[in-house]
């Protein structure tokens, strides 16, 4: 999906649920055609430069100079500006921006914390409970301060099982009735009914806030939130950047937030930020090669060799292992999940048990045979290895927990080989063979014939579905490809609508596997359910020594690889393409556009003037 998140200042890096890549890590495009700057009179999107050649810089009072604009090329609009509700990369991006938030976070290795609106914070002695003390100059866009109250409020939206929030899993191990507790104005205390990893804590206290004042009203309904206009339309910021304007399906401008009460340090360099949603991944590159936009998310590594040889201008960013692309088998049958109702396995009382299973994929032995069908090597080879310098930017994935979380993945864990020949033998031992001479394997009268569903947009998992559509014709499997614009994509995930899905994941940098694979889990699109995963879930997220939780992860991978709901493809080491000209631009692996409030460009090397 999903490119899940993400998304990662504190929020980014939250455990929170993983950001569904196809989002993927989902890519951001732009519109072919001209670039249109401008949100009012004057704003021509003409190079900012006087008659004479001199760029012409803005000053904000009391701030710094702020000049030119960035103009991101994505492949989808945003959705939710709501981070209690939001799925997709860019809605992360935005909710960074704009909302000042508890905790800023930084990621070598392992997450750290740092002060943002909570000033400082202290765990208890016995670690089961975190007093936050919070900044008393921060205020929301209309004036009204950001409070404890907004603190706890936002809490409680999470836990309403009818706000549908994917961040209920933050928490799973907070004492209901202090998820915070209000202690005065400006400190709040979080009580948790065991200690755990200090780290994840804090992330599962790291929320954005939202604004009490605004939707804390009577009669407002939490199942409609993510129709509420401060969702959808017109979110209320408190951070340093505000949205200006929002033309659905086209472009969502950033301004610096004239109101912003936080340190000058916050305050933003760049006059505007324009999020242009450019849906065909060859759109986009042309953009970014004319310089219509200025940076461009997953670049393929083909471009990118090209890149380097025709455009000095643009610099070429590697992202770490943050990314990964998946095939998802859909455990249950779809159909009998519809009839239960819309999301029925997050409804609770309901078991995976009691939806029938799909008539594929719900048999493990099947996934297990699959596995060796597919040829990852050559997915590495021919879509993330460069042809002119050799340099390979993917690595063979055997699980959601990044590689760049230093000991909690596990690298003794041994793949299933390419054998097509063994996927039939395993196959036929199940009851799968060509009975009828048509070419393909069928079981009780019924075809091994199914539709895997992807994003559009993505030129990446496009042509890895076409390599995967044939591996798997060679076995007798008859899969067709479907794709599907990227939020109706999302939504067939989210309501389990699908046999298989290729998708992604921009993981949590952090361990915090049960937003993947918790029966109740919103993010566990296929269903999966296994006793001992939810053990070793709720074992290792109980134990606050991290050397101690290793052990229990590598299990926990060790036995979701050998259950294979997912096809396990690869991690990308994703290339960010961006001008030259920017200065302080934040991309790493938390995001591909962290910390846009420091981005700058010099005097001199300014391209536009609104």
């Amino acid at each position: 999906m999903i490119e899940c998140a993400a998304m990662l200042c504190s929020m980014c890096l939250l455990p929170r649920f993983p950001r569904v890549l196809g989002s993927a890590g989902a890519s951001w495009l732009a519109l072919a055609g001209g670039l249109v700057l401008g949100v009012g009179a004057g704003c021509s999107g003409e190079p900012a430069v006087t008659k004479a050649g001199n760029p012409v810089p803005a000053a904000q009072p009391g701030g710094p100079l702020q000049r030119d604009t960035l103009v991101i090329a994505t492949v989808q609009d945003a959705q939710d500006m709501l981070y209690l509700v939001s799925q997709s990369t860019i809605d992360a991006a935005i909710s960074e921006a704009t909302n000042f938030q508890p905790m800023d976070a930084d990621f070598n290795c392992k997450l750290t914390h740092d002060p943002q609106f909570a000033a400082s914070w202290q765990f208890s002695d016995d670690g089961k409970s975190i007093t936050v003390h919070l900044r008393e100059d921060i205020t929301w866009e209309d004036g009204k301060p950001v409070s404890a109250d907004d603190y706890k409020f936002t809490y409680d939206l999470a836990a309403d099982p009818a706000v549908a929030s994917p961040r209920l899993e933050s928490l799973a191990l907070m004492v209901p009735d202090a998820r915070p507790r209000v202690i005065d104005a400006h400190t709040v205390r979080f009580d948790f009914k065991e200690a755990y990893d200090r780290t994840t804590m804090l992330s599962h206290i790291g929320l954005p806030l939202v604004p009490r004042h605004v939707l804390d009203l009577p009669g407002l309904d939490r199942a409609s939130l993510r129709g509420h206009v401060i969702n959808s339309d017109a979110p209320l910021a408190s951070g340093p950047w505000r949205v200006a304007s929002w033309e659905r399906n086209a472009k969502l401008v950033l301004e610096p937030n004239p109101k912003f009460t936080g340190p000058k340090s916050y305050i933003p360099k760049l006059k505007r930020v324009i999020f242009k949603v450019i849906p065909e991944y060859a759109n986009r590159l042309i953009e970014l090669e004319s310089g219509s936009v200025d940076l461009m998310e997953q670049v393929q590594v083909s471009d990118a060799d090209k890149l380097a040889a025709d455009h000095p201008e643009i610099q070429l960013k590697r992202r770490g292992w943050r990314g990964m692309d998946t095939v998802l088998w859909n455990t249950v049958d779809s159909a009998d999940h519809q009839a239960q109702g819309a999301l029925a396995l997050a409804r609770p009382g309901v078991k995976p048990a009691e939806v029938k299973p799909n008539r594929i994929f719900g048999d493990r032995a099947v996934r297990r045979a699959l596995a060796s069908a597919l040829d990852v090597d050559k997915l590495i080879k021919d879509l993330l290895t460069s042809q002119v310098t050799g340099a390979v930017y993917g690595r063979p994935a055997i699980g959601t927990i990044t590689p760049s979380l230093c000991g909690a993945h596990n690298d003794n864990i041994q793949r299933f080989a390419f054998d097509p020949a063994s996927t039939i033998e395993q196959l036929k031992a199940l009851g799968w063979a060509d009975t009828n001479g048509d070419g393909w394997l069928d079981k009780d009268g019924l075809p091994m014939r199914f539709t895997m569903i992807t994003n559009t947009g993505n030129q990446r998992r496009a042509k890895a579905a076409i390599i995967i559509q044939a591996n798997l014709k060679a076995i007798g499997a008859d899969m067709q490809i479907e794709q599907l614009e990227t939020n109706t994509f999302f939504e067939r995930l989210r309501s389990r609508d699908f046999d298989a899905a290729l998708s992604g994941w921009s993981a949590g940098l952090l361990v915090d596997p049960g937003h993947f694979w918790a029966p109740h889990s919103e993010f566990n699109f296929t269903s999966y359910h296994n006793p001992r995963v939810d053990e070793l879930i709720a074992t290792g997220m109980s134990e606050p020594d991290y050397e101690k939780a290793k052990p229990l992860w590598h299990e926990l991978q060790q036995t979701i690889y050998d259950d294979q709901p997912y096809a396990f493809l690869y991690w990308m080491d994703e290339i960010v393409a961006v001008n030259g000209r920017f200065q302080n631009a934040a991309i790493d692996i938390s995001s591909p556009y962290r910390k846009l409030y420091q981005w700058s460009v010099a005097v001199d090397k300014v391209k536009y003037l609104q």
